[in-house]
């Protein structure tokens, strides 16, 4: 098993694709590993086969990349027309 927290923060944007497509290909070469990916990066929600949202340190929501996506933006633009109010 991976554990990859923030993993991709200090890289530059053509280092963080390559350690994705690296671990992507382990993934996908054995059966046997998985990876956990903590990250705060929309963006990394794209290589995901399902995800899971935290707030204050309790799950939110669960289930596949794209229906988290979708619920965390609807929260941000939530939050961005309260400061905008």
């Amino acid at each position: 098993m991976f554990h990859l927290t923030s993993l991709l923060l200090s890289f530059g944007f053509y280092n963080q694709i390559g350690v994705i497509k690296a671990v992507r290909n382990c993934l996908d070469s054995s059966g046997d590993v998985t990876a956990l990916w903590v990250t705060h990066r929309l963006e990394e929600l794209e290589y995901a086969d399902g995800a899971v949202y935290m707030e204050d340190g309790r799950v939110k929501m669960h289930g596949n990349a794209a229906d988290i996506m979708d619920f965390i933006k609807t929260r941000q633009s939530a939050y961005i027309k309260e400061i905008n109010s």
